[in-house]
């Protein structure tokens, strides 16, 4: 059975971007995949430190929340990372998640950039914002789409770049588009 593990780097549980990462796991599920939800903002854990250390040792030597995730993505066929868009970027959560990702990055025998995740996989990136659809937007969702290549072999990364979702619960009231992302989680990860 596939492991789908999704990471929401908003504040809110129930915003625009958990909802879609929720109806794209749903879809997994659908597809008999185990799903896991993550919610980055009520974790406690520390940026990268600079350390360097991940790159001798071959993991982050931090230990806090973020440590049991990241060992749970080492084993993850399928990763959906969910954010919406804050001062045209993705959140501090997301960034400082992908920071603390870099162990995935590096070799530590010739502790050089190389992919350290083994097998394929797939993933999902998300990004929500209210304005109307705008290319640089998408700009970030594609910036994290290739950060997942730097980690691993993801035979396949979707970006959903969603905009016009400017209320909270913009998303809950689109069930066209929570349809359309449980389909896509469906065949995705089945």
């Amino acid at each position: 059975m596939n492991t789908v593990i999704g990471i929401a780097g908003s504040a809110r549980k129930k915003g625009n971007s958990a909802t879609l990462m929720r109806a794209i796991l749903k879809g997994a599920v659908r597809a008999g995949a185990h799903t896991k939800e993550v919610y980055l903002n009520g974790l406690v854990f520390k940026g990268c430190q600079g350390c360097e250390k991940c790159t001798s040792k071959g993991k982050c030597i931090l230990n806090d929340d973020l440590t049991s995730i990241l060992n749970e993505l080492h084993k993850a066929e399928g990763w959906v990372l969910a954010s919406p868009i804050y001062y045209d970027s993705v959140t501090g959560q997301m960034k400082t998640f992908f920071d603390r990702c870099r162990t995935f990055t590096i070799d530590p025998e010739t502790q050089k950039l190389k992919p350290q995740l083994k097998g394929k996989r797939k993933g999902v990136v998300i990004v929500t914002y209210e304005d109307k659809p705008r290319k640089d937007y998408y700009h970030e969702a594609e910036k994290l789409a290739n950060y997942l290549g730097w980690m691993g072999d993801f035979s396949k990364v979707e970006i959903v770049s969603e905009g016009k979702l400017g209320p909270r619960d913009a998303a809950e009231n689109r069930p066209d588009l929570l349809a359309r992302a449980e389909e896509l989680g469906k065949d995705l990860f089945g």
